[in-house]
């Protein structure tokens, strides 16, 4: 059985040591944190990383780098790479997620020469990064953030794959053969059915639970345990139904539905 990853941004409203509990609680082995989480909870707590070890789970990602990639116009205050480098040593994480958020497409050659300079950068610090592919930014699907990671050639660079935004841009599952699975440096499942293609995008709402909806969770989980075992399942799922059911029994519910997809 994989390590079970639970990726902060779905319970929003907690601190990073109630996440850590709760998905201790729930066994999840590893936990995310973004860079406003981490902010708000060292804040909070000064012993942050001995009361997240002290549940018996680690933290796996900083979630998301926005200030490496060219292409972007954002504002004031986002975490720079020495932040979540700092972050990251702070807490014993591995890996940063890197997004492109707000922006417009730039040219490949641009965008794979600055990751491969993060990339040298996060290998200096012993740390992975992995490009999350969001449709309608600059990087709007599995192919680009694939072609730029192969691009740079740093053996520290990876995708993650979030399957919700996978499927809302139009990705066929059947696409992610042995050599893209190759490229996967993270995972966010989530779930969707066919009637959702023709709703419009609300962000930070309708994902739906595996095995709730209609994607080939199973069978690509199968695939990524197969070509990287040592690699945590993680889990995203945005949605009113999880806030409604709350921290404790939210996890609870998503941890379920790993092991359940886990055993098809």
């Amino acid at each position: 059985m994989p390590e079970l990853e639970l990726w902060s941004y779905t319970f929003r409203r907690s601190n990073l040591v109630e996440l850590a509990a709760a998905a201790a609680a729930a066994g999840f082995a590893c936990v995310t944190t973004t860079t406003a989480l981490y902010a708000r909870s060292a804040a909070e707590f000064p012993d942050l990383r001995a009361r997240i070890d002290d549940q018996g789970v680690r933290v796996t990602f900083i979630d998301g780098l926005a200030t490496v990639l060219p292409g972007t116009d954002l504002p004031p205050g986002e975490a720079t790479f020495d932040q979540c480098i700092d972050m990251a040593h702070e807490l014993g994480v591995g890996a940063i997620n890197v997004v492109h958020m707000t922006g417009r497409p730039m040219p490949l050659d641009e965008m794979a020469t600055a990751f491969g300079v993060a990339c040298e950068r996060a290998k200096a610090e012993e740390l992975r990064l992995a490009i999350e592919f969001i449709p309608d930014t600059g990087i709007p699907d599995f192919a680009t953030a694939a072609a730029i990671v192969r691009e740079a050639g740093a053996a520290n660079g990876s995708v993650l794959l979030d399957t919700w935004h996978f499927a809302r841009g139009g990705g066929d599952f059947a696409d992610l053969d042995d050599a893209a699975v190759a490229l996967i440096g993270g995972v966010q499942l989530s779930d969707r059915s066919p009637d959702q293609d023709a709703q419009p995008y609300v962000p930070r709402k309708g994902r739906k639970i595996p095995g709730d909806g209609a994607l080939p969770l199973a069978t690509l989980t199968a695939h990524i345990r197969r070509r990287h075992p040592d690699l945590p399942i993680g889990i995203e799922v945005l949605s009113d139904e999880v806030d409604e059911l709350g921290l404790d029994a939210g996890t609870r519910r998503l941890h379920a539905s790993l092991d359940a997809l886990m055993s098809d």
